[in-house]
């Protein structure tokens, strides 16, 4: 178990703060919420209403998976994320709609798919490594954006592959402005007024980068119908996806609004997981050796493939560990469609209900030392001790994230890649401050000392010349 002040990197607030919305919502969560079952927020009197927070594995089961179809997503979500996150994904629709979508696109994440994406896996890590080989030694690099490059090259070569006119430099940086808005377009959710509507902060700005977006997503898809060429890929999933029952295919909206999805999200929580992942094993040297020979007892200094990624059991229970301690989505809400109860509790039709990921995650009845580094808490058999819903890093339920498996392999070849070929070190004098606007991102970015490291004649890990 490793302890560190900066696992826990704020003290929750007394009182909420309405400011706090606009970087890091977490500090309005009461002490409350990561000691009892249910809390509330009392929101912002007089504009907004309180929410309800349950942290109770048995409440969200029941709400995620036993009546799943009871509730919809909560109106502060829609209205918060339905500009950065296009409307007409499958991210906001709801029943048949819905259903057919998933049940169209879920044919790419078959596991015996997913196994096949791995040596694009590994080549991705394979080619961040080399840039890092080249940087100054001794010098802090941010590890973030790196996460970010390499992230999303797997997503561009798994669901597009060849994209040749693709901008992928320009498509990253205007995420940033379009996805940086989104604690002002919060709080203006939060106060009832349309976020879409009201200037803010940067609203300018997120709104040009939307544009650019939408207009790059929108070019990938006719420059694939154009190609007449069938490929084996997500898109062409999308493209060619058909309603079993009614015979009806995507509009254009859904199709942009589903691939920008992916390409969002499919990064950028992945993304926000390494980082966090290096930074604790950074902190945590005797974990990074430990998952450093496992990586050598596995796979040698062959490159990660199907054949072993599977085997690297410590390097995913390290990647889980991470998870639980920074999950990449901090929360998520729902409301009842009609009046209802979860277990003792009673709910009025539309009243917010919010299941708060990082609070489960650090539950004092759930988990022992919630606050501390431990991988092994994921060994099999503690995780079959434990409740199955206290550790929800992708959800639950039929809306469980569809490419977490995806994520899951793609993440252990990354880490399993570079950690076998670099030692990581934490910065000097670095302070740690989270950003919570969309994911659990730390502001400044993850400055980390990056050392080369190779075999010596011996086969032993010795530093680079």
């Amino acid at each position: 178990m490793f302890h560190d002040p900066d696992l826990m990197p704020f003290t929750p607030l007394e009182k909420p703060s309405l400011w706090a919305m606009r970087e890091n919502f977490l500090v309005n969560y009461p002490r409350a919420a990561y000691r009892e079952d249910r809390s509330v927020l009392p929101g912002f009197p007089p504009v907004t209403p309180k929410i309800n927070l349950i942290m109770s594995p048995a409440l969200i089961e029941e709400m995620l998976v036993t009546r799943a179809e009871e509730f919809s997503r909560d109106r502060l979500t829609v209205s918060t994320l339905s500009g950065p996150i296009n409307k007409e994904s499958l991210f906001f629709a709801e029943g048949a709609d819905w259903k057919w979508q998933r049940r169209a696109v879920s044919a790419a994440f078959r596991h015996e798919n997913l196994l096949a994406q791995v040596e694009t896996f590994a080549a991705c890590a394979r080619e961040q490594a080399a840039l890092w080989r080249r940087l100054e030694a001794g010098r802090p690099v941010d590890v973030a954006p790196a996460m970010s490059r390499v992230t999303f090259e797997v997503i561009l070569r798994s669901v597009l592959g060849a994209a040749p006119s693709f901008d992928r430099g320009r498509f990253v940086a205007e995420l940033a402005p379009a996805l940086g808005a989104i604690g002002w377009r919060r709080i203006c959710a939060i106060i009832g007024l349309p976020p879409d509507l009201i200037p803010h902060p940067g609203s300018f700005r997120a709104a040009a980068a939307l544009r650019y977006l939408s207009q790059a997503t929108r070019a990938l898809i006719e420059e694939r119908r154009a190609s007449g060429v069938a490929r084996n890929d997500l898109l062409q999933l999308l493209l060619s996806a058909r309603d079993p029952e009614t015979g009806r295919v995507m509009t254009d909206a859904e199709l942009e609004g589903n691939l920008y999805t992916f390409l969002v999200a499919g990064h950028e929580t992945s993304a926000v997981a390494m980082s966090w992942s290096l930074w604790l094993l950074a902190k945590d040297q005797a974990t990074q050796e430990r998952l450093r020979e496992e990586v050598r007892a596995v796979a040698g200094e062959e490159e990660i493939g199907p054949a072993t990624v599977e085997k690297l059991v410590f390097t995913r229970q390290v990647l889980q560990e991470s998870m639980r301690l920074f999950p990449p989505a901090a929360g998520f809400a729902r409301q009842p469609r009609e009046r209802t109860t979860l277990g003792p509790y009673h709910f009025s039709k539309g009243e917010t209900i919010a299941v708060l990921i990082w609070c489960l995650h650090r539950h004092e009845k759930l988990w022992d030392d919630p606050h501390g580094f431990d991988p092994d808490r994921f060994a099999p058999e503690k995780v079959k001790a434990r409740h199955r819903y206290a550790y929800i890093p992708f959800g639950a339920g039929p809306r469980i994230c569809l490419g977490m498996s995806f994520a899951m392999l793609e993440m252990t070849t990354l880490l399993a890649t570079f950690v076998r070929e670099f030692r990581f070190s934490t910065a000097p004098g670095h302070r740690l401050v989270i950003d919570a606007r969309f994911t659990t991102r730390a502001k400044g970015g993850m400055p980390l000392l990056i050392e080369p490291i190779r075999p010596t004649a011996e086969g032993e890990l010795a530093p680079a010349a």
